[in-house]
């Protein structure tokens, strides 16, 4: 590339900021893969998997109760669901009472 259109980031190209090490080298891999779950409880958590093979490969998972803020956030909004029939009743009987004067 001749004409680059971010010539101050060719960092390989300016000797002022060093050598680049090996493993920030175009091409480089690991030998070993880090900070990889298992594909396939993976899938299973993601529910891509068919129930039976999912309660399969879950088995040794520990089951954690939900959250407080879980439980919290469906209590919000069972409260808001409730606030918005208690307001439409109350507009529906108004108009109502309207109607009968």
């Amino acid at each position: 590339m001749s004409n680059p259109q971010h010539p101050e980031r060719d960092l390989a190209a300016d000797p002022s900021h060093g050598p680049v090490p090996p493993e920030n080298q175009p091409g480089h891999h690991p030998t070993e893969e880090q900070d990889q779950p298992p594909l396939d409880k993976f899938a299973a958590k993601l529910g891509t998997m068919e129930p039976a093979a999912r309660e399969e490969v879950l088995a040794d998972e520990p089951h954690a109760p939900p959250a407080p803020a879980a439980r919290r956030n469906a209590l919000v909004g069972v409260a808001a669901v409730a606030a918005l029939v208690a307001v439409v009743l109350a507009v529906l009987t108004g108009r109502r009472r309207r109607a009968r004067r």
